[in-house]
């Protein structure tokens, strides 16, 4: 539900964390609906946001909106479909389905509206997420409350365009033989020639899956629901999402709270700088495994290995290459089935089973079946997660043009010795798989044409320091550095993303999207 999709890139210990960042997309001959400042961080009672307006317009009230979407019962819930445009820069384009469903609040005389869901990704369903809702998952705070929204973004789920990058284990086959940078001619060539499957397959539409044109979809759901404003709750990948929804539109948002935020903007900064940013983003996921390792305490566990469960770890990851084999030989997959019960402490048997069979008995299926989470049922197929991420870094930092980014790379596996003492768990695994990004200015979007601050908006950021893939140093820089008016509540949770599992988190993201009362500054809650 809530966890975010690993971006696979080369997954040496130097480029595990070289993150990618994300932007809207917005014309320079579209204004941007404009709020005034607001100071950063609210009080408790400050539970009126600053009044906005729409830029070139006077503060009347809008109009009523009627709604215009053909609902149909989908169980307990109510689906439907809605056209948008498939570029919001060329009319000509035609339009994309965007599949959407409901769950009506309970208490219809004390409805707040509409709540916009998103669960991460990129990639990831939000009907999904809505669904959940009904099942009963989250508390009834919200369902009796809200019309509960979820949304499959373009090219995910039900959503349109159906993505492809040339057929299944094209791209991987163009990239199997460039070693460790792309700098030779024919690794540069066949990097171009990975990238420029997309457009093959898909056509123009392939560069306008980016998060400045999902946000743009938000709003066309919201127009087409017939509402002035929404709320939103967005996990992992869908902070980010609710940030560029608020930059574009801030007068739009009613209330919006955004857990297990990750810092969209990649500053390069010195080797001294990338090395300490690495070292803030892996550290908490290899604790978590240091952690799965060690938790492996007694003879019932299958790898406690006479009380040496590391060394059986550095036994069984030598066999990583079988999980590869096994989903197409792609280079990430070891890794991301390693990694992929870490998420939460629940699972960490997972982990234990699955090295346990891969070490004794070359039985890579638990690996598999945990890598399938990221990779899906088709681990050859290009990767959807990693093709937006770079569209939006494009879109974000178009001043780091390929050139830069290329050198960017080259430098930061001058690193990789240093890394790799540090680390040594993660160091002992096996695989790369070419990153493309650099390569992305084949396609890449307009660039935002507004600064990505989040409007005004006061925004509510979730930073989690036992979160193992949002780093809470990521969650900090959202919250005090990118947004204009981030209220950072703070908590130490071993998940990735925290509500609705916390009850202190509970009541600050209920104070928030109900009464849009805001917590003090420097907020905290304890582990639960």
């Amino acid at each position: 539900m809530s966890e975010i999709l690993v971006r696979p890139r080369r997954f040496l210990l130097v480029t595990i964390l070289v993150a990618l960042v994300a932007a809207a997309c917005v014309s320079d001959d579209e204004p941007r609906i404009e709020q005034p400042a607001a100071t950063t961080g609210s009080s408790p009672t400050s539970n009126e946001p600053p009044p906005s307006t729409i830029a070139g317009t006077t503060s009347t009230a809008p109009l009523p909106l009627e709604s215009t979407i053909d609902w149909e019962f989908c169980g307990s819930m109510e689906c439907a479909s809605i056209e948008v445009p498939a570029d919001y820069d060329d009319e000509s384009a035609g339009t994309v389905s965007i599949a959407i469903n409901i769950l009506r609040a309970a208490d219809t005389d004390r409805s707040l509206g509409v709540l916009l869901v998103n669960p991460g990704g990129p990639g990831v369903p939000g009907t999904e997420l809505a669904e959940a809702f009904a099942f009963g998952v989250f508390p009834t705070e919200l369902t009796d409350n809200f019309d509960i929204v979820g949304f499959d973004p373009r090219g995910v789920g039900d959503s349109g365009p159906f993505f492809e990058c040339g057929t299944s284990g094209e791209q991987l086959e163009l990239l199997a033989d460039v070693v460790d940078l792309v700098d030779e001619p024919e690794e540069i060539a066949a990097a171009e020639d990975a990238v420029e499957l997309c457009t093959a397959s898909m056509g123009k539409v392939a560069g306008r899956l980016h998060t400045g044109f999902v946000a743009r979809d938000m709003d066309q759901i919201r127009e087409a629901l017939g509402e002035d404003q929404i709320s939103y709750l967005g996990y992992s990948y869908g902070s980010i999402l609710g940030t560029w929804y608020a930059t574009l539109f801030p007068d739009r948002v009613r209330a919006m709270v955004i857990d297990g935020a990750n810092n969209p903007i990649d500053e390069l900064g010195t080797p001294d700088q990338r090395l300490a940013s690495a070292r803030e983003e892996i550290d908490p996921l290899y604790a978590l495994l240091e952690e799965a390792l060690d938790a492996c305490a007694d003879e019932a566990c299958p790898i406690f290995n006479r009380g040496d469960p590391q060394q059986y770890y550095f036994d069984a990851v030598k066999k990583l290459d079988l999980v590869n084999e096994a989903m197409a030989d792609n280079p990430d997959a070891g890794f991301l089935g390693l990694i992929t019960p870490l998420y939460s402490e629940a699972s960490w048997p997972q982990l234990w089973s699955a090295l346990a069979d891969l070490l004794e008995r070359d039985d890579p299926s638990l690996f598999v079946d945990l890598a399938e989470f990221q990779l899906g049922d088709d681990p050859g197929a290009a990767n959807f997660t990693a093709h937006v991420n770079c569209l939006d870094s494009w879109a974000l930092q178009p001043e780091n043009d390929r050139r830069g980014r290329l050198e960017a790379d080259a430098e930061f596996f001058a690193l990789e010795d240093q890394l790799n003492a540090d680390y040594p768990l993660f160091a002992a695994i096996e695989g790369e798989l070419t990153s493309t990004c650099p390569f992305y200015d084949l396609i890449a979007p307009r660039a935002l044409g507004v600064p990505f601050d989040g409007g005004g908006v006061p925004i509510l950021v979730i930073g989690n320091r036992s979160d193992p893939v949002t780093s809470f140093g990521e969650s900090v820089e959202l919250a005090n550095e990118i947004l204009s008016n981030g209220v950072l509540l703070e908590v130490d949770h071993p998940a990735h993303t925290v509500y609705p599992s916390n009850s202190c988190v509970n009541d600050v993201v209920h104070d928030v999207l109900l009464d849009r009362a805001f917590p003090e500054p420097s907020a905290t809650c304890s582990r639960e």
